[in-house]
């Protein structure tokens, strides 16, 4: 039980304060952090993918209420992403930072791949210009960040424990 809240306030805290706090703070020329990405990843790295799956709907369900005509679509990308990456989970070359970065940088490209196509499906703005534009840059900078976030999360015991 103690694990499940520290794991739950650690993802909790990346998702919603740095997403909040810490992404306009590190914004380079409109490029950010995608602080959600990189707490879901913390999440499915730590508790597997059921809960991942679970918070990736409820973060998914909060960050979709910033878009009412796309409602769902980023809770339904999420909880497959949360699933995903938690299937992922014991398939890792544990304490690599590159492994981890590159499973940061995948899983934003991943997020922005699909979200890209339904908004460009609904008549949203060209899907490869965003993409190349925004969620390269993005996933790239999101992997360099997220490197210290998950030595902290391995730091306080949330990561590579003996399951």
């Amino acid at each position: 039980m103690r694990d499940f809240l520290r794991i739950n306030v650690f993802w909790f805290l990346i998702a919603f304060v740095g997403g909040v706090l810490a992404a306009p703070l590190l914004e380079i020329h409109g490029v950010a952090p995608d602080f959600p990405v990189i707490s879901l990843v913390v999440l499915a790295l730590a508790a597997g993918s059921y809960p991942a799956t679970i918070g990736g709907f409820l973060l998914g369900l909060v960050m979709d209420l910033s878009i009412p005509t796309l409602l769902g679509v980023q809770a339904l990308i999420d909880s497959c992403l949360g699933y995903g990456l938690g299937r992922l989970r014991t398939r890792l070359a544990y304490g690599m930072p590159l492994v981890e970065a590159t499973v940061v940088i995948m899983a934003v490209l991943a997020h922005d791949l699909v979200f890209l196509l339904v908004r460009n499906a609904t008549g949203g703005e060209p899907f490869l210009w965003l993409f190349l534009t925004h969620s390269v840059p993005t996933a790239l900078y999101s992997g360099l960040v997220a490197v210290p976030v998950l030595r902290l999360a391995v730091w306080l015991g949330l990561l590579y424990r003996e399951d």
